[in-house]
């Protein structure tokens, strides 16, 4: 090859290179969004879709209201542990294990009185028809849990009959006996 065609073709190899694009535009801000950086009513639209844009704003806020979870979750991990100490000790101390279930109920039964609050007072907040779509898609997602739980209770069931290699009356009639001496064929 000459000079000028190895010349042409590296400089033909090397143009996408050479060239500038200008840079892309910034991306607008989402418009109220969350810490996960998703756009604000993600969650309560994919939850209750037959809401108001309204009405699942009262319902997102009653939902996030509340007590502090992350000193709540650390609050429970504490009574769990006092729980596995005493149940770990040499010596079974039956009164520290009931009051380190005590604790860890009391913790849980505070957090769900507020959130039981909180709830009340959104519904008081929405329009008869919110109130109607809640239960309605409330129901609706009950329904798919349920059909989402019977398939992986049915798929963890199917995986332990193969480990087990007894399909329940899906397995083959075993084989004939041999034929014995002086057995006419």
């Amino acid at each position: 090859m000459s000079p000028k065609i190895i010349a042409l073709a590296a400089l033909l190899l090397a143009s996408p290179a050479l060239a500038q694009m200008p840079p892309p535009p910034p991306a607008a801000p989402p418009a109220a969004a969350d810490q996960r950086g998703h756009g604000g009513n993600w969650m309560a639209k994919r939850m209750f879709p037959s809401m108001s844009e309204a009405g699942r704003a009262v319902i997102r806020e009653a939902m996030m209201a509340g007590d502090d979870r992350k000193a709540n979750r650390q609050k429970v991990e504490a009574a769990r542990e006092k729980l596995l100490a005493a149940l770990a000790a040499d010596r079974l101390d039956i009164a520290a294990v009931k009051r380190a279930m005590d604790e860890e109920r009391a913790v849980a039964e505070t957090s769900r009185n507020a959130k039981q609050a909180a709830m009340l007072a959104a519904f008081q907040k929405l329009s008869a028809e919110d109130r109607k779509a809640f239960a309605a898609d409330s129901r609706a997602m009950k329904a798919r849990m349920e059909q989402r739980m019977a398939g992986w209770r049915e798929g963890w069931k199917d995986r332990r009959d193969d480990r087990r290699g007894d399909r329940r009356g899906d397995t083959p009639p075993p084989p004939p006996p041999p034929p014995r001496p002086g057995d006419a064929e």
